[in-house]
């Protein structure tokens, strides 16, 4: 009897587990807060962007705090930097640390993202061993700010070229053709000048040649034209002089 009624508890107590509400189970985690950047035991200066994630379904607000120290205490003294309302941030910005704003050393990151539905129950991430160094980044120049150099520019002398002789195959000589001289078959002209000992110009003895001619036989007209004014003269005065003897008789 007692055997049947504990086999039976314990069939019971089986299914009861197996059909409780999901309720009992534990909660699971909802909120992400990550820091990507910077990361543990890095050296920091100046204005530094840390970036992460800030993830919730029904986010409150998250928040970006440092705190002086190389490793979370019980004590540890937290200053906020950044608090941003209901925002989530996927691989990106979460605030930006002013380290001008602190003394050089030890320092720790946070962040924390809170929910609506569990204000008691923020999502943490932490950076330790991070090192603020202002002095040695504010002695060194940065590649920026260093003044460019201005070097001449060096003239490109190009190389020397180097003569290269160049043997040209021997090539025979053509041996000359003979030409008839021109000395030895045209006649040797002797000029009027050189047989007078003086210079003539051939136009001008040709214009003195035509004018001559024209006065020879215009004075040969004119000498044509008296033989025959004479002749007709003559003539006429024959015919007066028959006239006159007719009128007589």
């Amino acid at each position: 009897m007692h055997r049947r009624l504990l086999l039976v508890g314990l069939v019971l107590a089986l299914g009861l587990l197996a059909v409780a509400p999901t309720g009992w189970a534990a909660p699971s985690r909802q909120g992400q807060g990550i820091i990507t950047y910077p990361s543990d035991g890095a050296t920091v200066s100046g204005q530094v962007e840390v970036r992460g994630i800030a993830a919730h379904p029904n986010i409150d607000f998250y928040q970006v705090r440092y705190a002086p120290g190389a490793n979370v205490v019980a004590d540890t003294q937290w200053q906020d930097f950044n608090i941003v309302e209901g925002q989530q941030v996927q691989d990106g910005v979460l605030g930006t640390w002013d380290t001008t704003q602190v003394p050089d050393g030890q320092y720790v990151l946070a962040v924390a993202v809170w929910g609506k539905d569990d204000p008691n129950n923020p999502y943490f991430s932490f950076v330790t061993n991070l090192t603020v160094n202002n002095a040695d980044a504010a002695a060194t120049p940065t590649p920026e700010e260093q003044e460019p150099t201005e070097v001449p520019p060096t003239p490109t002398v190009g190389p020397t070229p180097t003569p290269v002789a160049v043997e040209q195959p021997a090539t025979s000589t053509p041996r000359p053709t003979p030409t008839p001289s021109t000395d030895l078959l045209s006649t040797p002209t002797v000029s009027a000048s050189d047989e007078l000992g003086m210079s003539l110009n051939v136009g001008q003895i040709r214009d003195g040649f035509c004018v001559g001619g024209l006065i020879s036989v215009l004075l040969l007209t004119l000498w044509a034209l008296y033989l025959l004014a004479r002749s007709g003269l003559r003539w006429l005065l024959r015919q007066r002089s028959q006239s006159s003897s007719r009128a007589r008789h």
